[in-house]
């Protein structure tokens, strides 16, 4: 080989080296502030790919980077990047997931989702999670369970007993949702919230007593919680305990005064025991904070007693 010609070889390799280690030093740079300043790790990220723009782990890295910053479209392109880099890099579709929930597109999140399991050597409880929220999110309430099943151990944890426990009883099955409310009360019967859900269950299947029992434990708990009012408020309603029903309705709407359902629900009492000028109010207000279920009451009720009065 002639001396010019390896020269001119050794010239354009340390060119090519050079190149490539400017942009593993631009990409290390950035890196190191994924922490400290996500917009100064993001402009290494770039400039290491100006130098090389093949470097995958710049793209994944920018795209991790984007979505902590709320830059949730420029993180999925960053993301979709890096895997046409290099198709190893299956973490992408789980991002670009959690990034189409921020973007509010739960279809897409879900494809995404289904892609990064379809990819995945061994599926982690983690995973089947994630894919059994955005199902949830869906409406999906058969694949959530399913999924649900799959994400607990052997001896599955109080987390896991709840997201599977709230997913049945949105589906409506209400017998299993109690079983599985139960089991999660013998892990922890100290928090006022998991009575709540029991006494929610008990009310569904019109087990009136119980689910009162269950209120008043949740108050015992925690009496600041306005829906445990409400909710107790309903079942002595539906009890023809009319008296304590207005004072349960009065306290949740103390505790939670923006809320139109309570003061409907109040004024539907108030009629029951012949304040109609009391009724008329709470369904006033009711629809003014936009809850209009009753709100037909106005024209049929209360507007005629204006006019009989006149």
């Amino acid at each position: 080989m002639k001396k010019g010609t390896l020269i001119f070889l050794l010239i354009v390799t340390s060119r090519i080296l050079f190149a490539q280690q400017t942009a593993s030093f631009l990409f290390n740079k950035g890196y190191n502030y994924l922490l400290a300043d996500k917009n100064e790790s993001i402009k290494y990220f770039t400039q290491s790919l100006e130098k090389d723009p093949e470097f995958s782990l710049a793209y994944f890295y920018r795209g991790m980077a984007n979505y902590k910053l709320g830059n949730y479209s420029e993180s999925i392109n960053d993301f979709n990047e890096a895997l046409s880099h290099d198709s190893n890099l299956i973490k992408c579709y789980m991002y670009m997931g959690f990034a189409e929930q921020q973007l509010n597109e739960p279809e897409k999140a879900l494809a995404f989702f289904e892609k990064y399991i379809k990819h995945q050597a061994n599926v982690s409880n983690t995973d089947h999670l994630v894919l059994a929220k955005a199902k949830q999110e869906l409406g999906d309430m058969d694949g959530a369970l399913k999924e649900y099943k799959l994400a607990m151990d052997e001896k599955p944890s109080e987390e896991q007993l709840y997201h599977l426990f709230l997913a049945t009883y949105e589906k409506g099955d209400y017998k299993k949702a109690l079983e599985l409310i139960n089991s999660i009360l013998q892990l922890n019967p100290t928090f006022y919230g998991y009575y709540l859900h029991k006494g929610k269950v008990e009310l569904n299947i019109k087990s009136f007593n119980n689910a009162l029992q269950n209120f008043n434990v949740a108050l015992g708990l925690n009496p600041e919680v306005a829906d445990t009012y409400f909710l107790k408020a309903n079942v002595l309603d539906t009890l023809d305990r009319y008296d304590e029903a207005l004072t349960n309705y009065s306290t949740a709407i103390q505790l939670n005064p923006s809320d139109g359902t309570y003061y409907s629900k109040r004024g539907n009492v108030k009629m029951t025991m012949g304040n109609r000028n009391g009724a008329c109010l709470d369904w006033t207000i009711a629809g003014k904070l936009g809850y209009y279920a009753d709100f037909d009451k106005i024209k049929t009720i209360c507007e005629q007693t204006i006019i009989k009065n006149r």
